[in-house]
């Protein structure tokens, strides 16, 4: 990262007083090993903003290895051109830097999540905020991540995803997030639909249309997608009904052609924040 980049000059040059400290007994060159030091420290303290800065401006590269999530996993992204597809993969990898990954139940030894679940995630969120200025989603900045569906205080039994507002956190099940990233328009993706909970809560002001809890809407969501309610629940898997809201953002980036068939005027408003 570039912030420890900028630590290493600096700590050599602070190596360097301390030796002439010590070899030519000059109490000048420790103050100026104690002002090395301390710049060192205030780097290391400031490494995310510093780090946010120089990336925002100096784009990070997607390694190649990790790109076929993006091309084979998120409808959005297939549909932009290259230019813009480039922008996307920028910002996913912004969004992965500016995130408090923590990953639950991976083993003792697990620091890290696998980068596959880090930028399938990413891609969710960013797929929400492509058309904005604002990359992160703040204050869910905090993102916990199981192996498998998880119980948690407030649902006490498996279930794979869940946004904890008080904490402004989101947790997930890694085995259900990339089963919908392979299996895209198959399988509910539990990743769009808690950022899409997220973007709701993060932007009140922004005037969304009224998707009323009634059969009729679900029967309509059902036709586009071909996911009916019941698996959408399961996929979830919290033991309360679902808002059709955030299910209307997932299949308007999912089934997008379908979408804008049935929900016309839904439609006009999304792009206008989307697209």
């Amino acid at each position: 990262m570039f912030a420890y980049r900028l630590i290493a000059p600096v700590a050599i040059l602070a190596a360097i007083a301390a030796g002439l400290a010590i070899y030519l007994n000059e109490h000048r060159y420790g103050y100026v090993m104690a002002v090395l030091l301390a710049i060192c420290a205030a780097i290391y303290f400031l490494s995310g903003e510093i780090n946010w800065w120089y990336y925002s401006r100096n784009p990070l590269p997607m390694p190649e290895g990790l790109r076929p999530i993006l091309a084979k996993g998120i409808p959005f992204y297939q549909q932009l051109s290259p230019e813009e597809k480039k922008r996307f993969e920028h910002r996913t990898m912004l969004f992965r830097m500016g995130t408090d990954w923590t990953p639950t139940g991976w083993g003792e030894d697990a620091e890290t999540l696998p980068p596959d679940v880090e930028v399938a995630l990413a891609a969710q969120a960013v797929t929400l905020t492509f058309k904005d200025d604002n990359i992160l989603l703040e204050p869910f900045e905090k993102v916990i991540v199981y192996p498998r569906a998880f119980p948690t205080p407030d649902y006490q039994y498996a279930h794979a995803s869940e946004l904890y507002v008080p904490d402004s956190c989101l947790l997930f099940s890694a085995e259900t997030l990339m089963l919908a990233i392979a299996q895209p328009g198959q399988w509910y993706n539990i990743g769009l639909h808690e950022y899409a909970k997220v973007w709701l809560l993060r932007y009140p002001e922004r005037r969304l249309p009224d998707f009323p809890d009634t059969p009729e809407t679900w029967a309509t969501l059902q036709e586009i997608s071909s996911m009916p309610r019941t698996h959408i629940e399961s996929v979830i898997g919290l033991k309360e009904p679902v808002s059709p809201v955030p299910v209307a953002l997932h299949h308007f980036f999912m089934f997008r052609e379908k979408f804008v068939s049935a929900f016309p005027e839904a439609s006009a408003v999304f792009k206008q924040y989307f697209i």
